[in-house]
């Protein structure tokens, strides 16, 4: 009995498949010239499926030869949508995704973030939504670094200083945003535009900028002086008084921050004998995690107990600098008073 003959487009299909795992094999194997030559073979036998394409475009990607990885898959893409191939459309996700990883690898970064986009509307995938989220990270990191001029940041903070001395305040912080994109690691336009936002009262704002201008100077004495009279505003006294501390370690003899120095013990002495209590600016105190580690140590519980008890003792505890420190902080920040009955 004679055996049943397979149709010829059938086993065409088996031979593409043959070939396709001979592709496979070789790619496994690093032998990207062999697995090419059988995928050839495959597209050969068998022209509509286009995995054998996308296969190819993967070795030519290992290969290096990026622009022919992205040829291959954008011929998949093209067959499968004129021909109406109906191919699966994760493998079409995956030509797109390696559209993308090409892009990358050429410095592309525009065209890598399209062809992510484009893998995504076909099927949903971690790999490339992740891959998609750090190329336009990167993109901005790029866009931000070719933004920078040195030159030009000067000419900006020079702009926004002239407006801050014609009180135009809300232009100066512009200009100063400006100053600080061109070249954020000058310390300089941080400093002016924590004085813009002072102005404005924005105190908030005012303060990360004279932190973050102390971050890449720490002997900018401008930013430690700024920092003070904005602790001092927002009745922080015992935070004013350190900035005021350390700007005059750098500079003893400048007459405006010894001033300042004092205006803060004068005021913080006023608080300390007054009989009435700023509750918020006893909450706030409160808050600081500083704050919060003076008044859970015992030895300090313990002292304080004994002030509230003999108001005579407080002159003793003051004897040990340690706990003179400690409670000196204390009543700055107004949680300690020290007022007469």
């Amino acid at each position: 009995m004679a055996e049943a003959q397979v149709p010829k487009d059938d086993q065409k299909i088996k031979d593409a498949l043959a070939e396709k795992a001979l592709g496979n094999d070789a790619y496994q194997k690093k032998e990207f010239d062999k697995a090419i030559e059988h995928y050839d073979k495959a597209m050969e036998l068998n022209p509509d499926e286009m995995s054998f394409l996308t296969n190819r475009s993967a070795v030519k990607f290992e290969m290096n030869d990026l622009d022919g990885a992205i040829a291959d898959c954008e011929e998949a893409i093209k067959q499968n949508k004129e021909r109406g191939l109906h191919t699966d459309f994760k493998i079409i996700a995956r030509a797109h995704a390696r559209i993308g990883n090409a892009y990358v690898k050429k410095g592309e970064l525009s065209n890598a973030i399209g062809a992510y986009e484009n893998s995504l509307l076909e099927a949903h995938d971690d790999k490339v939504y992740t891959s998609l989220r750090e190329t336009k990270k990167r993109k901005v990191e790029e866009e931000e670094r070719a933004y920078m001029d040195p030159e030009k940041s000067q000419d900006e903070r020079k702009a926004g200083n002239e407006f801050f001395k014609i009180g135009k305040y809300p232009e100066a912080i512009q200009k100063y945003t400006e100053a600080i994109r061109r070249n954020p690691d000058d310390p300089a336009p941080y400093s002016n535009r924590a004085a813009a936002y002072m102005k404005l009262g924005e105190f908030p704002f005012a303060l990360r900028d004279c932190e973050k201008c102390l971050e890449l100077d720490p002997k900018y004495t401008k930013a430690y002086s700024r920092k003070g009279s904005i602790h001092f505003f927002m009745k922080e006294y015992h935070k004013s008084l350190e900035a005021y501390k350390t700007a005059l370690e750098m500079d003893p003899n400048n007459r405006d921050l010894r001033m300042d120095y004092q205006r803060v013990m004068a005021t913080i002495q006023q608080t300390a004998n007054s009989d009435e209590v700023d509750e918020e600016q006893v909450k706030k105190a409160m808050a600081d995690p500083e704050i919060q580690k003076i008044l859970s140590d015992p030895g300090v519980t313990q002292v304080l107990k004994e002030m509230s008890e003999k108001p005579e003792y407080a002159q003793k505890a003051l004897e040990d600098p340690v706990m003179a420190d400690k409670i000196k902080k204390l009543i700055a920040a107004g949680v300690v008073r020290v007022a007469s009955r």
